[in-house]
């Protein structure tokens, strides 16, 4: 579990705020750390002082980081950076939370054999993506696989080394754990190949389905001994398990079976995280609550004066070795907080696929332990900005923090110059794109107008319309505006702007394509913003691309293309960004959806054949939803659930058209309308928890719309032309009574008018268009398709 931090420990490492002590290594501290609110944490292992000062230890280190730079798998916790040259080395890899396989079975016991199999299966897949990259492992054993709500994952890659490396392993120091080695590792380092990692998964497997490591206990020198002869005791064993397990015990390196045989083996990879047991699956949930408690109080762990410890009584056994991080301290019971402090924070945790799309684990009790010594907690984590998707990972979930209003906020209602076309907001302010194109930007403290501009000629009055055979044109070209901590994102008329968010300043302008429909945004995430591009071939044909740029400056840090050649009009998409979390940018390309890891534009993965038509995707965690959009006539409809880090599908379920629309995926619920109105499923099995008909009360003639739902907090917003309504989720996320509180100044219903124009087609402005709801420091702000903002507080 976490641990707080000491005197003098790090509260920044490289780009990282440091928030905890995971552990310590025979190298130095492990820390949890983030980059920003995002959700995305981090394990940063860092050098003692005295090594870093050592040459040899800081090649060491400087390898460490290449070697882990060569690993890529959905399998083991993925390594994000590193700096063998700074004060204080460190290396970053995705933080897993959940127990150790050693944590695990000492609290719940041996694994039933099932569990085994799919754990043993994931475990050789990781192993195979490791030497298929050139790299071993070296020091495989139960206190380096973390087990995490979706599976394991393999970590610890502190004495792994590239196959064609020489030793790192100076005469007389033992490179991995005596229970977990293999014979090979006890005849020396220079020994040790992919069949010794094998062995070592094999010993693995034995003690994850017995609680016994395979060659016994007792003194050091006798446990080796065993090793070098492979006389393993698998008389425990499972029978079902005997076989496969003592063929990766062979002593021959060469009768072990290759981690890819192994997986077959094992009943092969079925795409479904193995079935943790229930006292397993309680204990990552208290990682979970722990984690969630931790962001919610808006500060590291800090460590508080205790009463000495007493003596231990007795001395480190086998699993005890020098690379397993010891157990945190323990602290006084806490203070109950409220749930909506948790939500949003969980929300970033790890989802099981089975049922409806998933299954994620959320924690029944209330917290058991502390977090912090300090301030009150605030009510959940800052956001940099929210528009009608969310937050940039588009899953609909939107954290309140009462300290994100707006100082001096009162109530206040004010009116665009044009339509409301699609805006973004945050504390700092709330801008719109208007449908002739102009960008507005107003104080969310007070509603007065802060700056407006136009990125094309200058003169208001254009159209955006749609014409008869479907084409659209949007007013000079203008995306949706992202605001994004102090600045907001612009694009149109071929160029990407910068601005500040209070004073309309231009930062620096690049290079965009601009709008490709009407939800076209920039994505901004971690520092980097991620827009579509226009090229041209040798041959003239427009092809469209993906550029990234460093928020801060413009540099620009990496581009790619999306499609490969002129796409006609029955095949025209948008190609382009459509999500961005933990790193990775998400973005639509003509051969379906693709995910790159954000700061280096690596491709990490792509969809699936039966995944190929999704247009649009959802991350929560480590897992990613999105529906089929089939352009063809009756074609059905799927929900998919993918792999958030390759977009490898884990499961798929229908979803016709009518009968469930995602609009939110949250860590327990996922909301949206059917045909009948709002409906509310848990995402653990896709049970409906709860149905809100639509009740029809808008006199004749006169018609009004619905807005997208989002989670805020701990309740589900929407609006109409009248009114707000808010659904609080229970403990449980089991939803109680719709709330309907009317919007003082809202527009209400209308006629329809005419929207045709003769020389444009159906104009934008002229339609009944759906509000937006912008909740954002437990403040609702309304924008209604006219052109009225209306900034309410959401029902307590």
């Amino acid at each position: 579990m976490l641990g707080p931090l000491r005197e003098g420990a790090p509260r920044r490492i490289g780009p990282y705020e440091v928030l905890a002590r995971l552990g310590a290594g025979g190298m130095g501290e492990v820390y949890l750390a983030r980059r920003d609110a995002s959700g995305a944490f981090f394990a940063v292992k860092t050098v003692r002082r005295d090594l870093a000062g050592d040459p040899a230890f800081r090649d060491r280190f400087r390898r460490e980081i290449k070697v882990a730079a060569l690993v890529r798998s959905a399998y083991a916790a993925a390594p994000v950076g590193g700096d063998a040259d700074a004060e204080v080395p460190w290396l970053a890899t995705a933080y897993v939370p959940g127990p150790s396989l050693s944590q695990a079975v000492r609290r719940a016991g041996p694994l039933p054999v099932a569990t085994v199999r799919a754990l043993g299966a994931r475990i050789a897949r990781a192993l195979a993506d490791l030497h298929g990259a050139g790299v071993l492992h070296r020091d495989l054993k139960p206190g380096n696989v973390m087990l995490a709500a979706d599976g394991p994952r393999l970590i610890d890659f502190g004495i792994a080394r590239a196959s064609g490396a020489t030793t790192m392993t100076a005469t007389g120091l033992m490179v991995g754990t005596p229970a977990f080695m293999s014979p090979e590792h006890v005849a020396g380092a220079r020994h040790v190949t992919g069949a010794s990692d094998v062995f070592c998964l094999g010993s693995l497997l034995c003690y994850a389905a017995t609680g016994e490591d395979p060659f016994g206990d007792g003194p050091v020198a006798a446990v080796l001994y065993r090793v070098s002869q492979a006389e393993a005791d698998l008389g425990r064993l499972p029978e079902d398990l005997r076989a496969v397990v003592a063929s990766c015990l062979a002593r021959d390196p060469a009768d072990r079976p290759a981690p890819q045989t192994l997986v077959e083996l094992l009943g092969g990879d079925t795409g479904r995280p193995p079935a943790w047991p229930q006292a397993v699956r309680e204990h990552i949930g208290a990682y979970g609550t722990e984690l969630a408690q931790l962001v919610a109080s808006g500060g590291p762990l800090l460590e508080v004066p205790a009463a000495p410890a007493p003596a231990p009584t007795a001395g480190p056994g086998l699993h005890q070795a020098p690379t397993l991080p010891p157990a945190a301290p323990a602290t006084a019971p806490p203070p109950r907080r409220r749930r909506r402090a948790l939500l949003a924070a969980v929300t970033a945790l790890a989802v099981l696929g089975g049922g409806l799309g998933a299954y994620l684990l959320w924690p029944k009790e209330e917290p058991k332990r502390p977090v912090t010594a300090g301030p009150p907690a605030p009510a959940g984590p800052r956001v940099p900005g929210v528009d009608d998707r969310g937050l940039a990972d588009a899953s609909g979930v939107v954290p309140q923090y009462a300290a994100q209003r707006p100082a001096g906020w009162k109530p206040w209602r004010a009116k665009l110059t044009a339509p409301a076309f699609g805006c973004s907001a945050n504390e700092k302010a709330l801008v719109c794109r208007t449908t002739d194109g102009w960008y507005e930007a107003l104080d969310p403290a007070s509603g007065k107008k802060l700056w407006e501009a136009n990125l094309g000629e200058g003169k208001r009055g254009g159209f955006s319309y749609i014409q008869d055979h479907g084409q659209w044109w949007i007013a000079d070209d203008a995306t949706r505006p992202t605001v994004h901590d102090t600045a907001v994102v612009l694009a149109a008329d071929g160029k990407l702007q910068v601005r500040d968010a209070r004073t309309g300043t231009v930062r620096w302008e690049k290079p965009a394509k601009g709008t490709q429909g009407p939800g076209t945004r920039p994505l901004v995430g971690d520092g980097v913003v991620f827009v579509a591009t226009k090229s041209t071939t040798t041959y003239e044909k427009d092809r469209t691309g993906m550029a990234a740029y460093a928020l801060a400056d413009g540099r620009q840090l990496w581009s790619k293309e999306l499609t490969n050649n002129e796409i006609d009009f029955s095949s025209d998409r948008p190609y382009e960004p459509v999500a961005y979390a933990a790193g990775r940018v998400y973005a639509l390309s003509d051969r379906g959806l693709l995910a790159y890891d954000g700061r280096s534009g690596a491709l990490l993965g792509e969809v699936d054949r039966e995944a190929k038509t999704c247009e649009e995707v959802k991350v929560l965690g480590s897992s990613a939803y999105c529906v089929s959009t089939p352009h063809v006539v009756d074609a059905e409809q799927r929900l998919h659930l993918l792999d958030a880090a390759t977009l490898a599908t884990k499961g798929s379920v229908p979803a016709p058209v009518g009968k469930l629309r995602l609009d939110v995926v949250g860590a327990r619920v996922v909301v949206g309308f059917d045909d009948g109105g709002l409906t509310v499923h848990a995402t653990k099995d896709g049970a409906r928890l709860g149905s809100y008909p639509l009740k029809d009360t808008t006199p004749p003639g006169l018609e009004q719309a619905l807005s997208t739902p989002l989670l805020a907090g701990d309740q589900v917003v929407y609006a109409d032309y009248s009114a707000l309504y808010t659904l609080r989720l229970g403990p449980d996320g089991r939803p109680g009574d719709l709330r309907v509180t009317p919007v003082p100044g809202a527009p209400g219903p209308r006629a329809e008018e005419d929207e045709r124009d003769p020389d444009y087609g159906m104009l934008f402005e002229r339609m009944i268009r759906q509000p937006e709801v912008l909740p954002v420091g437990q403040i609702a702000y309304l924008v209604y398709d006219k052109g009225a903002v209306i900034a309410v507080e959401l029902p307590e």
